[in-house]
Order: C-alpha cells, then structure tokens, then sequence
C-alpha cells in the first residue's frame, strides 16, 4: 500500500513539473499589428497612414523623350532665345530630357469638409551642347485645400486648356496653361451646384518687361536718352540684352502688385466650358536708365487685362474618350497670359542672312519729352489654341491641336519705337531694323500646328511620337528692310534682311506611371 501512495505522489510531483515547463514556454501574447488599409473615399491608391484617419497617395512618374530641331531649349524650341541664331554653337539637332516625379496626396475628412494637401516633387535633365550638367530639382505643386479656399502653388485659376494632355512639344506653343510650371495662388472657390463653379484669386504676377525708349526729360533737367550703341544680335536673343537694341531697354517697375484672377466654369457631362479674367499692374521704372534715375520720376500707375473664353464637349459618339477643347485670349498690357512659353525671351530665327523677330512686351513708355509723352502705351494681344484627341482603339490615340499669338501696338507705341535709332560703331554703318520708315513695324504674330501618337502598351505605361510646324510673322517683315549687326559670337557682322521664319520639330517619349 505504501509503495501505491508513493508511485501516486511520484506521478502527480511529475505532471505538476510538467505543466509548470509548458507554462513557461508559452509566449507572450503580442500588441496588435497595425496592418496598413485601404483607403476607398477617394479613389484607388490611397491608404490610411497607421495610426491616423489621413488617407494618403503616393505616386509619380519616370520619363524620357527625344527632341529633333529644339534650337538651345526643349521647353522653348527653335524660336526662343539664342537657340535662333541656328549656329553650331548655339543651337543642337537632337536633345534628350529625363524627367522623375514624385507625388504626395493626403486627405482627411473635417467638420469643414476635406482637408487636402498636395506636395509634387522630382528633376529634369536635358542634355546640352556642352558637358552634361547637374539635374535641375524643383517642385511645382505644393498647395493646402480646405472649405473650398487654395493656398500655394497650383494650377491658375486662369486657365482652361491643358496643352501637355495633347501634346509633347506643348513649351513650344503659344498657351496659358500654367499646368507644368505651376502659379502662386491664394483662392476661394465656391460651389453653385449642377457642376457651376466660381472662383476668385491673387496671384503671382505675370509681369513682362516694359520697353523704355529713350526721350528727353526736360522737367527735371536730365537727358535721358540711352547711348548710342551698335545694333547688337544680343538685343534678339537676350531680354536684359534689349537696352543694346536701338535705345530700348526693358524697364518693368518693380510695384510688386498681384494679379488678381477671376472665372465662372460648368463642368457636367457633355464636358465643361469657363470664362475667366484677370487684371494686372503695368508698372514702370524711371524715365532715366542714368544713375540716380529716381528723381527723373517714373510713369503714373497703369493696369492691365485679360480676358479668355473656353470650351470642352466630349465626344464619345466618335470615340470613346474622344474630346475637343479650346481657349481664346485677349488682353492689353498683360501679354503673359498669351502664353507660358516661350516666356519673357524676344522670338527670333536665323536663316543665312535673313532674320525674323518679335518681342513680348505688356507696354511702351518714353520720356516726358518723348513720342509717347512720358505715359506707359499697353501693347494688345490675342491668342488661340484648340486640339481634338481621338482614340482609335483603347490603347492608341491620335491628337491634331494648333495654336496662334499676335501681339500690336498702337501708334504712340509704334511712333515711339520706330522713331529709334542706332550709329553704328567701326564698319558697322548707321542702320536699325526700327528705323523711322514705312517698313518699321513692331506688330508680330506667330502659329503652330502639330499631331500627337500615342500608343498606350499598359495602363501605365506608353510611348508615343510628336511632329509640329512652327511659323513666326515677323516684325518688320520686307524684302529691302534690313538690319546691320555687330558680331556677336558665332554670327557674323552683316547686312540681314528681315524676313518671315519657319521651322520644323519632332520629340518621341516614352513615359511610365508610378500610381498616377
């Protein structure tokens, strides 16, 4: 019987050991997993940030593309800066660009309706005449949005068409669209139901330069005419270079107002349709480019406008996705609303000894003495753009667009403008192609048509090729109106004779989405 009670109390001593050792290796038990989640409330691709209510997506793009015939600039083409002297060192045949972007969407819901921000960032390379330079790194979106106001750089609320949509070589064409670059906004939109929408707000100004001509300022007793100086090709390839340009120089004031913009849009179903406007300070410096020029006194507050239509109506009995779009501009003393590019540099184009030109100016002012007064005359301008986009299947579209500028002055401006001249220097003689004469004329305008391929390969991934045709109505545009310059780099010292221009480009991309 003892030997039971033993053998019992053996078995029970062991089971207690072993269940204390199991106990012991249980682990223990773990904080809960915060698994990422989906976020549906505003489209695929967004998630919930851990921890928070913020939704956010993150998405980008990686993009190559080469360019035929884009004078020094992808962004500017053949007609812009000094890549319109068309000389093997200023100009190239081919260009390459990189491009990688990086977008950052985060939203959250308030009692004051969703709460936005939006932060996109990335580089750019082109490849240039010279060494390969470092990659350019910017950010042109960076916006807070909320109860319907708009604070940062965004898209202007000028704006209707989107040039980039349909085209490749879109910095080649004369448009408003700030959809690239960006604007500075501060904004309020409001809500009128069935798709109407207002919207008000200030921002960054698109001031260009005001071409002063020299006059004398007999009130205060200064001369303010500039030197003389030789015609130089600087003056049609550099805006700072304008003051070598028979007497003129740019001279936009420095007020620092704000444009203050304006629209009215539908957006529905049949597609969206706006009219928007936008006023804008004309400004000054002084009636002396002389030092100690402030107390020759400046030209009396000026503003300017713009005003634009523009239509979309989608299409799908054609196509589906098919759409039509366009936008007319018109303006006094605001030409930057024409167009984005080619910005504030003077068009021109070089072809053996003829040369076309024209200049983006908002106004013209002389002296007191001078043609125009001593008061700032706006320079008119108009412009036009309108593209169709057809899919011929899912995957493969073809888009047509064109675009057109002018700009004019009236006969203050034209007088004041022409009535410069220049003494050559050495054996350059006395020309300009401003003289005073039935052939000076400061009036230009320019136009472009061109049609875009796209072949979609996956949804987010496509390449595609762009042809354009650019033509530049020049300034002063007659067969026995010439120019004499002094020689400036590769550009000989010679007789040109002003002539219209034309030219030719092509870029093939190819372009994949990170989570568009």
């Amino acid at each position: 019987m003892k030997m039971v009670k033993s053998l019992l109390l053996v078995s029970a001593a062991g089971l207690v050991a072993v269940s204390g050792a199991q106990a012991a290796d249980l682990p223990v038990k773990a904080k809960p997993v915060e698994y990422v989640k989906v976020c549906s409330l505003y489209g695929a691709g967004f998630y919930y940030i851990p921890g928070t209510d913020i939704c956010m997506k993150v998405g980008g793009f990686v993009r190559w593309q080469e360019t035929w015939n884009p004078g020094n600039s992808i962004s500017g083409g053949p007609f812009n800066g000094t890549g319109g002297r068309m000389t093997r060192s200023d100009s190239q045949d081919f260009a390459q660009r990189t491009r990688a972007v990086a977008t950052f969407d985060s939203r959250e819901q308030t009692a004051y309706g969703t709460l936005r921000t939006y932060l996109l960032m990335g580089y750019s390379q082109d490849s240039t005449l010279g060494p390969s330079t470092a990659p350019a790194v910017y950010m042109t979106r960076g916006f807070i949005q909320i109860a319907g106001f708009t604070f940062g750089k965004a898209t202007s609320f000028f704006d209707f068409t989107s040039t980039a949509a349909v085209a490749y070589n879109a910095g080649m064409l004369y448009n408003a669209d700030t959809g690239d670059a960006g604007q500075m906004v501060a904004a309020y939109t409001a809500q009128f139901g069935n798709g109407f929408s207002g919207t008000i707000s200030a921002e960054q100004t698109r001031r260009h330069a005001t071409l002063f001509v020299g006059g004398g300022v007999t009130a205060q007793g200064i001369a303010a005419p500039l030197a003389a100086a030789a015609y130089s090709l600087t003056a049609l390839t550099n805006p700072s270079g304008l003051q070598n340009l028979s007497g003129l120089s740019t001279a936009a004031g420095n007020v620092g107002q704000q444009d203050i913009v304006a629209n009215l849009r539908v957006d529905q179903a049949w597609g969206s349709a706006q009219i928007s406007g936008a006023i804008h300070d004309v400004g000054a410096t002084y009636y002396s480019s002389a030092a100690g020029a402030e107390v020759a006194g400046h030209p009396g507050q000026e503003w300017g406008f713009a005003v634009s239509g523009g239509l979309r109506i989608n299409a799908p009995s054609i196509g589906p996705g098919d759409y039509f779009q366009a936008q007319v501009i018109y303006t006094e003393g605001a030409v930057g609303y024409l167009a984005q590019t080619p910005s504030t540099n003077p068009l021109n184009m070089w072809k053996g000894n003829t040369v076309g030109y024209g200049f983006w100016e908002d106004a013209v002012y002389s002296g007191i003495g001078g043609t125009t007064g001593g008061s700032i005359e706006q320079t008119t301008g108009w412009s036009a753009f309108a593209s169709y986009e057809h899919f011929w299947t899912p995957s493969l579209r073809t888009s047509v667009y064109g675009t057109y500028v002018a700009l004019s002055h009236n006969a203050a401006a034209t007088a004041a403008i022409c009535s410069t001249s220049v003494v050559g220097t050495g054996a350059v003689p006395s020309a300009s192609a401003f003289q005073s004469a039935a052939t000076c004329n400061p009036d230009w305008s320019s136009w472009a048509i061109g049609s875009r391929s796209q072949w979609n390969v996956t949804k987010d991934l496509y390449v595609g090729l762009d042809v354009i045709y650019l033509k530049l109505n020049s300034a002063s545009p007659n067969a026995a109106n010439t120019a004499i310059f002094a020689a400036s780099g590769a550009k000989p010292a010679a007789t040109y004779f002003v002539q219209d221009q034309d030219a030719w480009a092509a870029t093939w991309r190819i372009h994949r989405d990170i989570v568009p």
